[in-house]
């Protein structure tokens, strides 16, 4: 085997220098810049005739019209190509086309099967033994063609290696089949379609022409690139080359664009057989479908657009209120009393506020983690609050928890009185407010929240609901909205609550 592999590279290194003498000129058109180097072989190698049975392998094919097969040798010693009358036959080498064979075979391939042409000569540099390809042709009347190229090594009685013989199948009647399959295609429906890995349409049915409004003889005579959309050809190429990595079936979208110019979207679902190179697909239009997605999330992102420019509106109006009550505070300064209702007041529109801000600048526009709000929300009133000396602390320990615009207006103003009324009674001996804020994570969508002060001040029952202050009332009745549970803790330092409610947001972080 080494020595053939030697006498194959010798031959190889003979004939590369021959490479460089062909420059294949016809009357109207040069295909010699089609022609990779290690094709470019010198017309005086090439003695094209009969070809009568070298390779006895060629001799067992059977089940073939005689017109579909023919053969092919290459003998290093002569340096003669020879070809098979079937061969031309098969290529319908046309009698007015001036150049030999191989220049008219290379001038009716496209540039993505003289790519794959490799693969044909890897049995000369010992490689393979053997070598199976398949390939499509356009033929001078449009008709698309599959061709099965096979090559196998040449050995005299010695075993020594003297050339390489092989056949030229058309296979495309194979293909397209009879009378069933033509049935299956033409009464079918939808897109279905075999294709070949070089980018064409080999069988199509009636749906394509009809979708489209090219003929059947258009789709066939031209690369399916040329009828995707210029956006999509190189993702869509690139699915094909993952089916023919993969051997898998593979399901993907991409647009085509009709004869008229309007543009489908296809659903795709393809298979590539590995050994004949050939696509089975079906397509499917979902134009329709397609359209109604694409308006939704317009018509969807617009909402959110006008949501998110609401929550700003409403934000900015209860800026302008607690502005408002500042200026009616400064009007009458000397009046303690109502001052201080305008500052709880502030307060509590800041916590309402707070949340919309939130919300439109949040991602999702239907939740906020309450964590974060609250943190927003303590410094808020720290920096607002009349602290008269006081140093305030917070510590706070939250779960990550996501509420609604529901839970979280009223869950903010309740914090926010509760807050408040620690800020201004909780201090400790050495007039220090140590403000404790926890958020737990219950079963059963259950929300645990306890919040007090250190301060040294006695019980009061600050949930008595015979109790006229506001800031209670309010308690009471937001946490009825919310339909929780909150409780007032005795026999500890100061003053703390603690609420339980049920989270009836629909959010998972």
């Amino acid at each position: 085997m080494q020595r053939n592999h030697e006498k194959l590279k010798k031959e190889l290194e003979s004939a590369a220098a021959k490479l460089l003498e062909l420059k294949i000129k016809t009357k109207d058109l040069d295909y010699s810049s089609k022609i990779p180097l290690q094709f470019q072989i010198s017309k005086k190698v090439y003695n094209i005739s009969l070809f009568n049975g070298i390779d006895n392998q060629i001799k067992n094919l059977k089940n073939k019209e005689q017109s579909k097969v023919g053969r092919w040798s290459y003998l290093f010693e002569s340096q003669n190509l020879e070809w098979s009358s079937e061969v031309y036959h098969i290529l319908e080498y046309p009698k007015n086309f001036k150049g030999d064979l191989l220049a008219y075979y290379f001038s009716i391939i496209d540039r993505k099967t003289i790519e794959r042409l490799p693969e044909m000569i890897e049995i000369f540099n010992g490689k393979k033994e053997s070598s199976v390809m398949s390939q499509t042709i356009i033929t001078p009347s449009g008709k698309t063609k599959v061709l099965s190229f096979s090559s196998v090594p040449l050995l005299d009685n010695n075993g020594e290696l003297i050339g390489v013989t092989g056949s030229l199948i058309d296979v495309t009647d194979n293909i397209n089949g009879r009378s069933g399959l033509d049935n299956f295609f033409n009464m079918s429906s939808d897109l279905h379609c075999i294709t070949h890995l070089d980018t064409y349409f080999l069988k199509v049915s009636p749906a394509w022409s009809q979708l489209l409004g090219y003929t059947t003889e258009e789709l066939l005579s031209k690369s399916y690139l040329n009828f995707i959309h210029p956006d999509d050809i190189d993702g869509s190429y690139a699915a094909v080359l993952e089916v023919d990595k993969t051997s898998t079936s593979l399901t993907y979208e991409n647009r085509f664009v009709k004869k008229n110019g309007e543009t489908v979207y296809l659903s795709w679902k393809a298979r590539l057989d590995p050994l004949t190179d050939l696509g089975f697909c079906t397509a499917r239009d979902i134009t329709e479908s397609k359209l109604k997605s694409d308006s939704l999330i317009s018509s969807l992102s617009n909402k959110e657009l006008l949501l998110r420019e609401i929550h700003h509106r409403v934000k900015n109006n209860l800026q302008i209120i607690t502005s408002l009550f500042s200026l009616q505070a400064g009007i009458t300064p000397h009046e303690e009393h109502l001052t201080q209702l305008y500052q709880d007041s502030k307060n509590r529109i800041h916590s309402m506020a707070a949340i919309h801000e939130m919300f439109y600048e949040s991602e999702q526009l239907d939740v906020i983690e309450i964590g974060k709000y609250l943190k927003k929300l303590v410094d808020v009133l720290s920096s607002s609050s009349d602290t008269k000396g006081k140093t305030i602390a917070f510590t706070t320990k939250m779960d990550e928890v996501y509420v609604n615009l529901d839970i979280a207006v009223p869950l903010g103003l309740i914090i926010n009185e509760i807050v408040t009324n620690s800020i201004r009674f909780g201090m400790d001996g050495e007039n220090k407010v140590n403000i404790s804020i926890s958020i737990k994570q219950l079963a059963g969508n259950q929300l645990k929240i306890e919040i007090g002060d250190n301060g040294v001040s006695e019980y009061i029952d600050l949930l008595d609901e015979k109790a006229e202050s506001l800031g209670i009332l309010l308690i009471n009745s937001l946490v009825e909205q919310i339909d929780g549970e909150i409780e007032q803790l005795k026999g500890v330092q100061g003053t703390k609550f603690t609420l339980v409610f049920e989270n009836k947001t629909n959010y998972n972080a």
